[in-house]
């Protein structure tokens, strides 16, 4: 069963049950949805719009922005950020301190480990294992002029894809516009420069970037 907050308000229950299931500093706009057992920790916040699955975990110091889909037994791991229109799968785990730059999507069954970055059009299918500082980019190109909230210019960008069963070391990064193939494994401290076909195993050379050295 979905529970709206503005719903409960509606019910005059807001000071009773609002309270019993979500600490008093955090913040729940009233447009949200959320499910059942959801537990949510302090500091909290969870923006417009924002639909979370049954038995789902918000760590303290989350922040979870507008139109953001968190599915069934998700958790999101403390001071982690997901911005606009994020989709987490079931039973997937988004680490600590981690950052999703929004319009992206995350499978089910998925682990994406501390401190990783993931940027705007950006798609992990299931079962994927990502292990820290994992980055993920999405343009070749940096802009000349005026950045910040005023940018003169919009670059374009290129979606990356890390398909299923996909696992990876610490500190991978991958440029632009790339594709990881199903069931792949990535060692750690690779530079992926190029579209990795499914089954392969990537080990990076001298100068970081990945080779395929066999499969898996």
């Amino acid at each position: 069963m979905i529970i709206s907050p503005r719903s409960l308000a509606n019910k005059g229950g807001t000071s009773s049950r609002v309270k019993a299931r979500y600490p008093r500093d955090c913040h729940i706009d009233g447009s949200s949805r959320i499910g059942d057992n959801v537990r949510v920790g302090h500091f909290v916040s969870i923006h417009s719009e924002v639909e979370i699955g049954d038995n789902a975990r918000i760590e303290d110091g989350s922040r979870i922005y507008e139109g953001c889909v968190l599915g069934t037994n998700s958790v999101v791991g403390p001071n982690a950020v997901l911005r606009p229109h994020t989709r987490l799968g079931n039973y997937s785990i988004f680490g600590t301190l981690s950052c999703c730059e929004g319009h992206s999507s995350v499978g089910d069954y998925t682990t994406i480990h501390a401190q990783c970055h993931i940027t705007q059009d950006v798609t992990i299918g299931d079962n994927v294992f990502i292990a820290p500082f994992f980055i993920a980019t999405n343009t070749p190109s940096i802009t000349q002029g005026r950045h910040g909230a005023a940018k003169s210019e919009n670059p374009k960008l290129l979606p990356t894809i890390i398909e299923e069963g996909v696992r990876m070391g610490a500190s991978v990064r991958m440029i632009p516009g790339r594709r990881i193939g199903a069931f792949s494994l990535i060692d750690q401290d690779t530079l992926i420069t190029k579209d990795v076909p499914p089954h392969s195993h990537v080990r990076a050379g001298k100068d970081k970037i990945g080779i395929i050295v066999g499969q898996v």
